[in-house]
């Protein structure tokens, strides 16, 4: 809980990095174009040098690298839609290049292993500079996103602590208020109705409190309370989340959070090990119910 998505970013390109540098050093070689090797698309106008065929324990790097490099990929165009179009470009730009690098289709300007290996660590780094120029600056802010097995697990919000986290803002999401809403109604299990009622009861003399959507005081101190009214849009969250489904609408809202405090701990509260395995594949962060 201790890392920012910035963070998170910035160790999922390092492990790129590391790999990619794996590849381009150890099993990678390239020719210039006039040789007698086999055709390859041109896709660089600028470079005079095609790849090399591909020795086998490279093609296997190659082939764990890519689809961890998609994915990387998507979370940094998610992330990163609130900055210029400029600079998006520019991001883009960059992802390709690193892209190609590692796929090896393509004609390329680096003529020796060691001007790959460079080559690919400046892309890294530039990618990894964009996004901090932007979003750089970290504050102490810590926000938490509860599921509705958060609220079940302990409806007594004001009691909840997290190490090392002074102060923290609960957000109240559409899709949460909404299965808490169905729960005191329909669920069999009258337990679960009842703090389904309890928890709401509560939520709603917090909102007396002020203006919800702007925040309001639970704990002097120590912990804020603010609501969410809008869904996500979920054309501009992770492709694989399935609009159908309460978990990965749940999920594309904690993106569009982290996407506009970047500098912040944003982290999801759930003791559901499914959804903590979409959130570790999302790169969100997560705890227990406290």
């Amino acid at each position: 809980m201790s890392e920012t998505m910035l963070d998170i970013i910035c160790k999922r390109a390092e492990r790129i990095c590391e790999d990619g540098v794996r590849l381009l050093g150890q099993f990678s070689g390239m020719h210039p174009i006039n040789t007698q090797y086999s055709s390859i698309i041109v896709c660089n106008p600028n470079g005079d040098h095609r790849w090399n065929d591909m020795l086998p324990d490279g093609k296997r790097i190659q082939t764990k690298l890519l689809p961890e490099i998609d994915r990387f990929t998507e979370l940094v165009y998610t992330i990163s839609q609130n900055m210029p179009n400029d600079s998006q470009q520019n991001l883009s730009d960059l992802l390709k290049q690193i892209r190609n690098s590692v796929e090896q289709n393509c004609a390329t300007c680096w003529k020796t292993n060691d001007e790959a290996v460079e080559g690919f660590r400046d892309l890294i780094e530039q990618l990894i500079n964009t996004l901090q120029d932007y979003y750089g600056d970290s504050s102490d802010d810590v926000i938490a996103i509860p599921d509705t097995n958060a609220f079940l697990g302990n409806p007594d919000i004001e009691h909840w602590q997290f190490k090392d986290i002074k102060h923290f803002t609960i957000i109240l999401t559409p899709i949460i208020l909404s299965e808490l809403d169905e729960l005191k109604i329909n669920h069999r299990n009258e337990t679960v109705r009842d703090k389904a009622i309890k928890i709401i009861r509560k939520l709603k003399e917090y909102c007396r409190r002020g203006t919800i959507g702007e925040s309001v005081v639970i704990v002097t101190g120590r912990i804020s309370l603010k609501s969410i009214a809008s869904e996500p849009n979920m054309s501009k969250s992770l492709s694989w989340l399935d609009p159908s489904n309460a978990d990965d609408r749940f999920l594309a809202t904690t993106l569009e959070v982290i996407r506009s405090n970047l500098g912040d701990r944003v982290f999801i509260i759930t003791g559901d090990i499914n959804l903590q395995n979409k959130a570790e594949m999302a790169g969100i962060p997560f705890c227990e119910v406290p």
